[in-house]
């Protein structure tokens, strides 16, 4: 009995996660050249902003282990927080749930209602995103201000869904039964 309460509780620990907190932008490397101090992409937006030089990529990841997690509701879950000055460009935006392999959402201006972009992950088919990827692609001087990225329901990468660990415990729990 003491074991069907263990597996039991196992499985409520898993099937109900704490609710998560904003994540936002932990390390960010350029392939390219860009105006601006580079780590002040880095935290919660602040008005502080580079501009992407025309080719640039940015890559911006939440700390080791975090991740912007999709929240299940139809809302955004991840924000690119835009800075236009006079100059409005585009830039293609990608995403990555690893770090290493990345899916283009899309080309997007820095010319936006409240300098924000907004993505629902859930609509994205994405359980979690752990970077995102900027490349300024507007052929002119002018570059793609980027301010900040922000994760509205941050927390740990997802563990295996409580399906998974169900298995798991049946298993553990019939081969300690077979003893």
């Amino acid at each position: 009995m003491k074991k069907i309460i263990i597996f039991l509780s196992f499985l409520v620990f898993f099937a109900f996660p704490a609710m998560a907190a904003p994540i936002y932008g932990y390390s960010v490397n350029a392939s390219g050249t860009y105006s601006g101090t580079l780590n002040s992409v880095l935290g919660a937006h602040d008005d502080n902003f580079i501009q992407i030089d025309n080719g640039t990529v940015v890559t911006v990841k939440f700390q080791n282990g975090f991740a912007a997690l999709a929240n299940g509701l139809s809302s955004a879950d991840l924000r690119v927080h835009t800075y236009d000055a006079p100059a409005p460009v585009n830039g293609r935006i990608e995403i990555s749930a690893n770090g290493v392999d990345f899916v283009n959402l899309g080309i997007f201006s820095d010319a936006n209602t409240n300098n924000v972009i907004d993505f629902d992950l859930d609509a994205l088919g994405f359980s979690y995103v752990t970077a995102v990827r900027i490349t300024d692609i507007s052929g002119t001087s002018d570059g793609f201000d980027l301010d900040a990225i922000e994760g509205f329901n941050g927390g740990t990468i997802p563990v295996p869904e409580p399906a998974t660990w169900m298995l798991c415990a049946i298993l553990f729990f019939f081969l300690k039964l077979r003893k």
